[in-house]
């Protein structure tokens, strides 16, 4: 009987040892008998910047078609349409603008949950088929005139100096004119600003050369004239370096503008917070005709030494 009970105490001592907490090796046991408490993933946002070439507009279901490019470590480059919270960001919006924004991705663990696309900027307008003209009635769009081929005469028209000067593009007449349109204010790097250092880069080598000053003329010449007054103009030249006679900056009057600046292949227009225009720069000889026409971003289509060297083939032409 005592062996017995000895044996069955024995039994019940070891089954309630596996079953205490401070037996040795059953921590382990337990645990790994025990289904693993599901964390919940945690969640993270990046942010990407997306560039394209806007498709589609379609402002009534505030979406926008993107064929944008490829954004490493979140999606190759493709076509496809984007739901913006704000239908305003699509007001100058219109296709074959390039665009750039940022889109903000959360991610749920490695799994994307959602993203948003934030407010479009057009760092480059689409070519216009139709020409904004904005006059005393405000503005009005108009077909698109013909841009003047090399070899025609460029429309003359008056401008306002930086000094408060009136002056003519006849008025250039004998010198070789590169003429270029700016506004102070634009606020893309890689648009007047770039065009305001290609200039500056031509007006020191042409300064370079002894002589050769005297018979070009640079016009850096604003289509803002309700903001870019002569002494607005003033300033922006003497923080460019820009110096009369050689280089000079310059403001007309929309109807002035519109005598020049669509042959010479301007297109411009005000929008909420700027002026949404195309680049364009224009090399002209001593006897006021087109030479050449530079399209495009300074830097990127075309330098200052592009320039340079039309502005010295017309001096040699012309025999100066």
């Amino acid at each position: 009987m005592s062996t017995r009970r000895n044996f069955r105490n024995r039994s019940t001592w070891v089954l309630a040892c596996l079953l205490a907490s401070g037996c040795g090796g059953r921590s382990k046991e337990t645990a790994e008998s025990v289904p693993n408490k599901v964390e919940p993933k945690a969640s993270t946002t990046k942010t990407f910047t997306l560039k394209g070439v806007v498709r589609e507009v379609d402002a009534k279901q505030k979406a926008v078609t993107i064929a944008h490019e490829a954004m490493p470590g979140f999606m190759g480059a493709m076509t496809m349409p984007f739901t913006l919270v704000k239908a305003e960001s699509l007001e100058d919006v219109q296709p074959g603008d390039e665009v750039e924004a940022p889109i903000v991705v959360e991610y749920e663990g490695a799994r994307v949950k959602s993203y948003r696309l934030g407010d479009l900027i057009v760092t480059n307008p689409a070519p216009l088929t139709f020409s904004l003209s904005v006059g005393k009635n405000g503005a009005t769009l108009q077909p698109k005139a013909a841009v003047l081929p090399a070899g025609a005469t460029v429309p003359d028209f008056s401008m306002t100096t930086q000094n408060g000067a009136s002056l003519k593009l006849s008025d250039l007449k004998g010198k070789v004119v590169v003429l270029t349109f700016i506004y102070t204010r634009c606020p893309l790097p890689d648009f007047c600003p770039a065009t305001d250092r290609a200039f500056g880069a031509l007006a020191k080598q042409l300064g370079d050369v002894k002589g050769r000053a005297d018979r070009v003329r640079l016009v850096s010449l604003s289509f803002d004239p309700e903001h870019d007054s002569p002494e607005v103009l003033r300033k922006h030249a003497s923080v460019q370096g820009a110096v009369p006679p050689l280089w000079t900056f310059a403001v007309a009057s929309h109807d002035e503008l519109r005598k020049v600046a669509a042959p010479l292949g301007l297109t411009y227009g005000p929008m909420k917070d700027e002026i949404v225009h195309d680049l364009s720069t224009a090399v002209i000889d001593t006897q006021g005709r087109l030479v050449v026409l530079k399209r495009g971003k300074a830097g990127k289509d075309w330098t200052a030494a592009d320039l340079a060297k039309e502005v010295i083939g017309q001096l040699r032409v012309s025999g100066q």
